[in-house]
């Protein structure tokens, strides 16, 4: 009730906002940000995130480059490191290396190729000293020369392939090649230095 000629209280108006009571901090109805701020805020981030990608790529190489650790050489007591790091050839056959073999009829006198039977043209009997050079020029020059023991078993002599086993077989085609091709040789022996001979002595001689 009111007293007469009063004037009626003013209600509230919908616009007008409700006040908080109590002690308790208030919280603003709205947050303003300038564009600058996000900016920045934006820009930190960023830098935040590729720092933190960086560290975890480091960290992933330094990880994997320390999983398998280098392998060492094994070295052999009384072996260097540098003799393990390099590699070893294999002898062949396993064993240790063999010399080449010397060709058959050098002055080794281990070889005679003659056959029993068979007749051989006998070119030179050489001193010791020029056998092998003598042996070494016939083969350079096309004939089959070989250095074998003589009558007396201090003595050499160089005779020539093939051997043929009948007398009659001297007058063949093969046979009379052989014999112009120990004259051939002989002639360049002689011209080669002074003091030889050729080869025109040269007979045939059975092996028995």
């Amino acid at each position: 009730m009111r007293r007469p000629g009063s004037a009626a209280p003013a209600a509230p108006t919908a616009a007008a906002p409700t006040r908080r009571t109590g002690k308790g901090p208030s919280i603003p109805d709205a947050f303003e940000v300038s564009l600058g701020r996000a900016l920045v805020i934006g820009a930190g981030v960023i830098v935040a995130i590729a720092i933190a990608y960086g560290i975890g790529v480091q960290r992933g190489r330094s990880l994997s480059g320390g999983s398998a650790p280098a392998t060492e050489p094994v070295v052999a007591p009384g072996a260097s490191t540098q003799d393990a790091a390099s590699p070893r050839i294999p002898s062949l056959g396993g064993g240790t290396a063999k010399p080449a073999p010397k060709a058959p009829g050098t002055t080794d006198n281990t070889t005679d190729p003659r056959v029993k039977g068979l007749r051989y043209f006998v070119i030179a009997h050489p001193a010791s000293q020029r056998a092998a050079e003598m042996v070494e020029f016939c083969r350079e020059n096309g004939l089959e020369a070989f250095l074998v023991p003589d009558d007396n078993a201090m003595l050499r002599k160089i005779i020539v392939l093939p051997g043929y086993r009948d007398a009659s077989e001297k007058s063949s085609p093969e046979i009379k090649a052989l014999e112009a091709k120990i004259r051939s040789v002989g002639d360049k022996w002689k011209r080669s230095s002074k003091g030889n001979k050729d080869f025109s002595d040269a007979f045939p001689e059975l092996f028995r």
